[in-house]
């Protein structure tokens, strides 16, 4: 059964979290940033994505679905996944169909119970939602499995990242390369390593029709011996996935190597492209010569060093709502991206001729616990995910928004 909290509790928990991390966050003048759900609400929260209505859809890592409205900060469990949460995995991605609620369907990426002891069982689901708004409940029975992979239970990096492509009709999904980090170098030098081998879905961007098919378009489908779901490869920690309507790009926020003068990147998605891991940081280097350049791999659209952060989770083009309002016209066409390890958001312009990032500068900083979502919400504002247990619940878990009050 759905849980509610009244609405005066939500209030007073919501300004005294509120008023906490206004003493710790710097944001430009004109921001400020207003707590949607808290610890009380949401516990271990990992992504959201909205629905037509407005309302945010956050997934638990422990397993919870919840629907929050943020007009009231109403909030109610809309279901419950069983999940495999050692280690780094749990429930992660959510995805909405391009046509809910008329198309009642919502995806989901998460750790399958039904594994063997030394692996872990990476699933994407289909499940059916039924009622709308507050009454809104996945139906328990309704799951259809669209993807399944094996990873080892030692290695990190599972990625988990959704995108429910609203033209093509399409799921895009990140996956882990699941690599140890003691073991690097050997995993560097296998040519079958995971993230580059065409007959593994690891270290990929995954790409899969509504029903679990695979397109007839996919680069690698007449490849012999290729995963034909298989769009992009040379991924380590694939993190999350944003499309942005005016210019078609797939932006995806992924975890560089963490050696001190490596790279985290904010990727752009192309059909067959290689971005070079474990081969290849930054733009071309060879991951460990650092001095020669690494042919036959496509180069991050924006990257910035690790000893400036070293864990994106995030990336979005700032547009403003169709209702009007939101942001500055300085921040409209912008690239905003958030970093875990920094407790961080930032903005770069984007050059709307070449679409190309320039320079960033700081916007978000101070928060309590790390990010681990970036999204846009229709009313214009930036919604954040923060974290703060890593991997365990927090007082510093919470669903907030940054709101320009000029």
């Amino acid at each position: 059964m759905p849980y509610r909290h009244s609405l005066f509790a939500v209030v007073i928990a919501t300004l005294l979290l509120f008023c906490a991390a206004r003493a710790e966050v710097h944001l430009p003048p004109g921001f400020a940033i207003e707590v949607v759900a808290g610890p009380e609400l949401v516990s271990e929260p990992m992504d959201l994505t909205f629905a037509p209505d407005g309302a945010a859809w956050v997934t638990g890592r422990a397993g919870d679905l919840w629907r929050i409205d943020p007009a009231d900060h109403s909030t109610h469990r809309v279901g419950r996944v069983d999940t495999d949460v050692s280690g780094d995995r749990g429930l992660h991605g959510v995805a909405l169909h391009p046509d809910f609620p008329k198309t009642p369907y919502l995806f989901l990426s998460y750790h399958a119970t039904n594994h063997l002891e030394s692996k872990y069982r990476a699933r994407i689901a289909r499940w059916t939602v039924v009622g709308e708004g507050a009454k809104a409940m996945l139906d328990p029975a309704s799951e259809k499995s669209l993807v399944e992979w094996d990873g080892d239970q030692a290695g990190q990096h599972v990625g988990g990242g959704l995108l429910a492509h609203p033209t093509e009709r399409l799921l895009y999904v990140t996956t882990g390369e699941n690599n140890q980090n003691a073991h690097l170098r050997e995993y560097c030098d296998d040519p079958e390593n995971k993230a580059q081998s065409l007959r593994d879905l690891r270290g990929k961007v995954l790409r899969v029709g509504f029903d679990g098919s695979i397109p007839a378009d996919n680069p690698f489908t007449k490849t012999a011996g290729a995963q034909g779901l298989i769009y992009t490869r040379g991924h380590r920690q694939p993190w999350a996935l944003s499309y942005d309507a005016p210019t078609g790009l797939i932006l995806l926020a992924e975890n560089g190597g963490d050696l001190a003068d490596d790279y985290d990147e904010v990727n752009r998605i192309a059909a067959g492209a290689n971005y070079g891991w474990p081969k290849v940081f930054g733009d071309g280097w060879s991951t460990f010569s650092r001095t020669n350049h690494v042919d036959g791999f496509t180069s991050p659209w924006f990257m910035y060093k690790r000893n400036t952060g070293d864990s994106c989770v995030g990336a979005v083009i700032y547009r403003p709502s169709q209702a009007g309002g939101g942001y500055p016209a300085k921040y409209h066409g912008s690239l905003f991206y958030a970093d875990f390890a920094r407790k961080s958001v930032r903005s770069a312009p984007v050059d709307p001729g070449t679409n190309k990032p320039g320079a960033s500068e700081q916007f978000l900083l101070g928060l309590t616990a790390g990010p681990l979502a970036l999204r846009l919400g229709p009313d214009g504002a930036l919604y954040v995910i923060t974290h703060g247990g890593a991997p365990k619940a927090s007082t510093n878990d919470m669903v907030a928004r940054i709101v320009w009050k000029p």
